[in-house]
């Protein structure tokens, strides 16, 4: 995994982001400007390296989750005892399961995404990810500088990550949930969100919605 901080301040809470597949911090740059805590992400599930050190400092964990980070966070967080610090979670456009034939994106469009991928296709993927042709141009001049190599390692990846065993007792306080989006099928995420009985706020918007992630950050600040 990759970690980096958009910013950090003298406050000891911190809004920790974990984003979905074929990301890196290019993108996301706006997030250090709506928020006064410290900002940091985490990205690139391909390997399961992390340092939990990077947080001790921090008393108060804000954790916002997008895509497969839905999935893996709670995982991460869980292994390494952080868990304890999050007083908020959000999970956005995705679900505890990640990959699963009912309660995320099926198995099988998996891995017709992986045996499919190349240039092009990574680009028709950031498209159906975005909620509008405007959103979608806008995220492109930001763009993830990644190599096709490297997202085909990252979906690979995810397939065991996603088997891996629920964190117990975990839920989130609070999923938002795109009913256009075109990568998390909304009615799965929905049904994972009954079976856990997590709290839902449906949004009209795409997988990648800006208006949705800023309104992950503002929830800690009501």
């Amino acid at each position: 995994m990759k970690q980096c901080f958009l910013k950090k301040t003298d406050k000891k809470s911190l809004d920790l982001v974990f984003l979905g597949y074929g990301q890196d911090e290019k993108p996301f740059q706006y997030l250090k400007d709506i928020t006064p805590n410290s900002v940091a992400l985490v990205y690139d599930y391909t390997d399961r390296d992390f340092d939990p050190s990077l947080y001790y400092e921090f008393e108060d964990i804000n954790l916002i989750t997008w895509s497969m980070g839905v999935m893996a966070a709670p995982k991460v967080l869980n292994k390494y005892d952080l868990l304890k610090k999050v007083s908020l979670s959000t999970a956005i456009n995705g679900t505890l399961e990640g990959i699963d034939d009912k309660l995320g994106i099926p198995l099988s469009m998996w891995q017709a995404t992986i045996d499919a991928l190349d240039e092009a296709n990574a680009v028709k993927f950031y498209r159906r990810m975005c909620t509008n042709l405007n959103t979608f141009n806008e995220y492109m001049k930001k763009r993830p500088e990644r190599s096709v190599e490297s997202l085909k390692s990252e979906l690979k990846a995810l397939i065991p990550f996603s088997q891996e065993p629920l964190v117990k007792d975990f839920v989130y306080s609070t999923t938002i949930t795109g009913m256009k989006d075109r990568i998390f099928s909304p009615l799965n995420v929905l049904a994972s969100c009954k079976l856990h009985k997590q709290n839902v706020m449906k949004s009209e918007n795409g997988h990648y919605s800006k208006d949705d992630i800023e309104r992950a950050f503002v929830f800690h600040l009501i």
